[in-house]
């Protein structure tokens, strides 16, 4: 028995997976939908009436009736097309209504699970993706389903029951005229199994190289500043041409098979409605059919193909949301990071790192920390120097568990990383990094994004002892300024001092400093500075440096090589020895 070749189905099971994914979504909202679907339907079958009765009142002039007997059925007829074409009117205003009103609820959903799930991803599945590309599937994935859910699935069921309903009608009108016209449809149902299954391939290619022109966009304009500095504006206009041709050439080539199916669709009709007519003008010659009812079954012919002829566009767009809906959905099926407890946990601010080795997920077999041992008792500093690509914001992000080691174990307060919740423990720890990203709002959002809810006054308090808010009240909407995308609005050691009043509201038992006063002139690094020492009161603090200045008060210094820890100490325990790196950084910086 022949191995079935995927695609070949005309509703296969991709399809069907496809439509549970929708109804997912639609499922809450179905007492809203299901009315639109019936008045969708009602609204089809008075469509077919409405025509119906054309073609008696057409053939009615053809049977050679009296003048009289003429006028009064043509006044009976065209009142009651107008009754019908009113009530049509008023429920297809309520079919449109109830139907944007359930898709347009359900997207929203959709969209709120997309970005739920996406923003929980863990740090390696985001690593591997780029944020463009993400993006993409918020917007043009899911806007190409809402496109199917407001007006493809509905223009499909309306022209469903038409082509259906029709078809049972002039059945009825003629058997043997319904079976000759109806004999071409096999094969139509064959070419949509068989194009059906490469449109859907070729559109989501297209759908990826969408996504990947969307990522040249997005990296463009978040650097926009480094890309002017370059005078690299045409280098990335390059880029994102080279996308767009890939994206052209993919529509370009789904655009044959579907050039073909549309065009054969036609060829198969118009042969079809020329053999049709030749075999009714046969019956009337052999007056196997009368006039009144030629005329209605030309009429519901005329309508049934010209839903007919509506198939092969809907049907590609369908091909073409299908091929979204798998993006989405391979977003929405992925693992996210177990949050764990939501209940409160305040650490004191042990820190334990035992035997740690770590690799990133994308380079397994490259060693980043190897055999790591660190110990710290709450309210220490601990300082990790060491040449970039040593293993210092590694030992970061697997403090913050973005990553889980590969070897060895991480605790806190005597308790393993792996038993607190990723909520419990990471509402005890906040990062200041040395290149500030902020957020497009206000500076009062910004400082309050470290403890969401925060009161004015207590963000004003926060920002006093952040030495920020005397050139925030300085600016001219003061707390309400924004600051820009990504805080270009501001300079460096303001956004470093809100960065820092943010660490403050959100009153973390231990602070990370990662290179926070590296890229600051002197004024801006002591402001800076003074806000840090107020910080690190009566907390751990995990200082990452380069500058030695920063960490000569630490109680614990760590200078890291190649992922291990090569010398460990005070300030003055490592001076001491005369041959150790950290002696001659010491000379170099210090001296």
């Amino acid at each position: 028995m022949p191995k079935e070749r995927p695609g070949r189905k005309l509703w296969d099971r991709q399809a069907w997976s496809g439509t549970r994914f929708f109804w997912n979504y639609l499922r809450p909202h179905r007492w809203v939908y299901i009315p639109a679907m019936g008045a969708l339907v009602l609204t089809s079958l008075m469509t077919l009436l409405f025509f119906y009765l054309l073609g008696l009142l057409m053939g009615f002039a053809l049977t050679g009736a009296s003048k009289e007997e003429l006028l009064a059925r043509n006044d009976q007829t065209v009142m009651f097309l107008i009754v019908l074409v009113g009530s049509q009117a008023f429920i297809a205003f309520w079919r449109i209504l109830l139907f944007a009103r359930a898709s347009e609820r359900s997207l929203t959903a959709l969209r709120m699970d997309t970005f739920s799930k996406i923003i929980r991803l863990p740090m390696a599945d985001l690593g591997a993706r780029r944020a463009g590309e993400l993006a993409s599937r918020l917007a043009n994935d899911v806007e190409s389903m809402r496109e199917t859910l407001v007006s493809t699935i509905p223009q499909l069921i309306r022209h469903t029951v038409m082509l259906v309903s029709g078809a049972v009608w002039v059945f009825i009108l003629s058997p043997r005229l319904s079976i000759f016209m109806m004999a071409t449809i096999p094969v139509v149902l064959v070419l949509i199994a068989m194009f059906g299954a490469r449109i859907r391939k070729l559109t989501r290619q297209a759908q990826d190289e969408l996504a990947q022109s969307q990522v040249v966009v997005d990296e463009s304009l978040q650097s926009v500043l480094s890309v002017k500095a370059f005078c690299n504006e045409a280098w990335e206009i390059a880029r994102y041409n080279k996308r767009m041709s890939d994206f052209l050439r993919t529509t370009l080539r789904a655009a044959l098979p579907r050039a073909l199916f549309v065009g054969f669709i036609i060829f198969c009709f118009s042969v079809a409605l020329v053999a049709v007519i030749w075999y009714a003008t046969r019956m009337v010659a052999h007056e196997q059919i009368g006039y009144d009812r030629l005329a209605s079954f030309g009429v519901l012919s005329g309508l049934i193909g010209a839903s007919f002829m509506q198939f092969p566009e809907l049907i590609t767009q369908l091909q073409r949301t299908l091929g979204a809906t798998e993006r989405v959905r391979e977003i929405l099926e992925a693992d996210t990071e177990d949050a764990g407890p939501e209940t409160p946990l305040r650490l004191r601010g042990d820190i334990s790192l035992q035997e740690v080795s770590f690799a990133y997920p994308s380079r397994p077999t490259v060693p980043v920390l190897q055999e790591f041992n660190l110990e710290v008792k709450a309210g220490q500093r601990v300082a990790l120097v060491g040449p970039s690509g040593s293993g210092k914001s590694t030992t970061v992000a697997l403090l913050f568990r973005l990553y889980e080691p590969t070897e060895g174990e991480i605790r806190f307060d005597g308790r393993p990383a792996r038993e607190l919740g990723l909520h419990q423990l990471r509402h005890n720890l906040s990062l200041v990094p040395q290149e500030v990203l902020l957020f497009g709002g206000s500076i009062e959002e910004n400082i309050a994004y470290g403890r969401p809810g925060a009161s004015l006054q207590e963000v004003e308090q926060a920002a006093r002892l952040a030495n920020a808010h005397d050139f925030i009240t300085a600016l001219p909407e003061g707390y309400r300024t924004l600051v820009g995308e990504r805080g270009t609005q501001i300079s460096g050691g303001q956004r470093q001092r809100i960065a820092i009043a943010r660490a403050i509201l959100a009153d973390p038992a231990i602070l990370i400093l990662d290179e926070a006063t590296s890229s600051l002139d002197a004024e801006s690094e002591r402001l800076v500075q003074d806000a840090l020492d107020k910080l690190m009161e009566n907390r751990t603090s995990i200082i990452i440096a380069h500058r030695l200045s920063t960490v000569r008060r630490c109680d614990q210094i760590l200078v890291l090589s190649a992922g291990t820890i090569i010398e460990r100490g005070t300030h003055e325990d490592l001076v001491a020895r005369s041959n150790s790196v950290y002696a001659t950084l010491a000379r170099l910086q210090l001296e």
